[in-house]
Formats: C-alpha cells, sequence, structure tokens
C-alpha cells in the first residue's frame, strides 16, 4: 500500500482587509525549555508529555478570564503526546522538545517537537501513540497596523486593526505491531511584530521498517480549523464592521490508513497573518 497526502492549508489571504490575526507580544521575562529523549530496548516503554500555554496582554490580565476582553488579545496553545507499548517488542524511541517564550519569527517556534519511533512486537504486541498541537487566538485591540507592524504598507490592512477569533488543530495517532514512524509538531504564536504569521504545523510518516518490510497497523492523521474575522475599519471611527463578524471558515480533515504500510506521509499547516 502506497499513501501519500499532501494538504499546505492557506486560509488568510492578504487580498482581503478581513485579516488580522497578528499574533502576540512576549512578556518581559523569557524561558526555555528543552527535553531530548533516546531509547534502546527490548521490553516495554512509556513516554508522555503535555504542555498548556495562555498569554495575554488585556488589561485585567488572566484573572480576568474567560470573558470580554476588555482590550487586548489572548492567546492559547497545547501540546500533548502520549507514546506506551504494549506487550513486549523491540523498541527505537528518539524524542527533541523546545519551548521558548520569547517573541519568534518566520521559521522559528515556538512549540516545536519531533519523534520518531521503530518497533517490532513481539507475540502481537503493539506500540500506541498520539500527537496534537493547538492554538487559539483572539482579539480586540484599538491598535492601528503601523503600530504593530514594520512592514509599510499594513495601513492598507483599514485604519484599526479587526477583531477576530481563530483557532487550529491537528494530531495523529498510531497503533501498530511493526512500526517505523516520525511526527514533526511546531507553532508559532508569540511574535515581536505582526510582520510574521500565526503558524502551526503537524506532519507524520510512516514507512517500511526495512526495505521490503512495511509497517503494519493503524495510522491516522487529522485537521480542524475555524476562522471568525471582522474588516477593517476605515476611518478614526472604530465602528460598524470593524465589530462584526464578516468572515467564518469551518475546515476538517482526517487520513486512516490500516495494514500493511509502505508509506503514508501526511503534511498539515496553517497561516494566519496580516503579513504573510
Amino acid at each position: 500500500m502506497k499513501k501519500l497526502v499532501m494538504i499546505l492549508l492557506t486560509l488568510a489571504m492578504l487580498t482581503s482587509v478581513a485579516l488580522a490575526d497578528i499574533g502576540i507580544d512576549p512578556v518581559p521575562e523569557t524561558q526555555g525549555i528543552l527535553t531530548s529523549t533516546s531509547l534502546n530496548a527490548v521490553g516495554n516503554f512509556a513516554s508522555a508529555t503535555e504542555v498548556q500555554w495562555r498569554i495575554t496582554d488585556d488589561s485585567g490580565g488572566l484573572p480576568g478570564l474567560p470573558g470580554v476582553l476588555i482590550i487586548g488579545a489572548i492567546y492559547e496553545s497545547t501540546y500533548t503526546e502520549d507514546t506506551q507499548s504494549q506487550g513486549v517488542g523491540l523498541i527505537g524511541y528518539d524524542k527533541e522538545l523546545d519551548l521558548e517564550t520569547s517573541g519568534q519569527i518566520s521559521g522559528q517556534w515556538n512549540i516545536e517537537a519531533t519523534k520518531q519511533i521503530a518497533f517490532v512486537g513481539i507475540d502481537g504486541a503493539a506500540v500506541v501513540s498520539s500527537d496534537a498541537i493547538m492554538v487559539d487566538g483572539a482579539a480586540l485591540s484599538y491598535d492601528l497596523p503601523t503600530d504593530v507592524a514594520i512592514c509599510p504598507f499594513a495601513s492598507g490592512i483599514g485604519y484599526w486593526i479587526p477583531t477576530y477569533c481563530n483557532r487550529a488543530e491537528a494530531g495523529s495517532t498510531i497503533d501498530m505491531t511493526v512500526a517505523n514512524v516520525r511526527t514533526t509538531t511546531t507553532d508559532r504564536f508569540i511574535m515581536p511584530s505582526a510582520d510574521h504569521p500565526v503558524e502551526l504545523n503537524h506532519d507524520l510518516r510512516v514507512t517500511e521498517l526495512l526495505t521490503d518490510v512495511p509497517s503494519v497497523g493503524f495510522a491516522s492523521a487529522y485537521m480542524d480549523v475555524l476562522i471568525q474575522e471582522a474588516y477593517g475599519a476605515e476611518s478614526d471611527d472604530p465602528s460598524g464592521i470593524w465589530w462584526n463578524l464578516c468572515e467564518r471558515i469551518e475546515f476538517t480533515e482526517e487520513t486512516t490508513a490500516d495494514g500493511a504500510i509502505t508509506l503514508f506521509d501526511k503534511l498539515m499547516h496553517y497561516e494566519s497573518g496580516m503579513v504573510r
């Protein structure tokens, strides 16, 4: 079985002024968290990671949320990974995780994770692994485009940054007795300026363990996106369509494979921004 699926999702087009996902500034003091795991064994194993991240520049701060933003933006991002063997097997597992709370530009990430699994189950043993990444942003601000972007043409978006509420999620799951699997997961939502889009990526690649020895079992990958955007006000009066919902997009896709898998390659990409 050979299956190649590639999705390039571009939901935010600069040709319309109904586009305002500008990310959020970092807090003054920033942190970095890095973990690296490498395992080669015969037996059982388990590994789990969970990240929950909330940041706002609203004057009420996080304790006042949820609720209507007084002024500003709030972003939330989550990342989870859970891998475990069900029975004894030959195990190869490598995982790199990098969390960075400082402002990141295009090509850099606030959350970045890669995982590689090689597994051969003994007496029907299997490996089960799942990954998921989500970014959710909403803003109600009185910023001007020229206040948040270096690009001198940003004023073409409208006089005021429009209100928005956007969410994207992607993930994958495997359940295999023989596996050669790699996942790559990234997102960016904290940025020094609006010249870089909010971005989320999740890639799943299942290939042969050895030449003519396919991976065996179940693999699935999905993506869900919800876009809600207003238009930018065209004058110094922040009223009218600057507040109103003017665009709504819902997107969902899931692909699965079950059996002897020679190639299952799914790339999922989301980006949204004022300049992209």
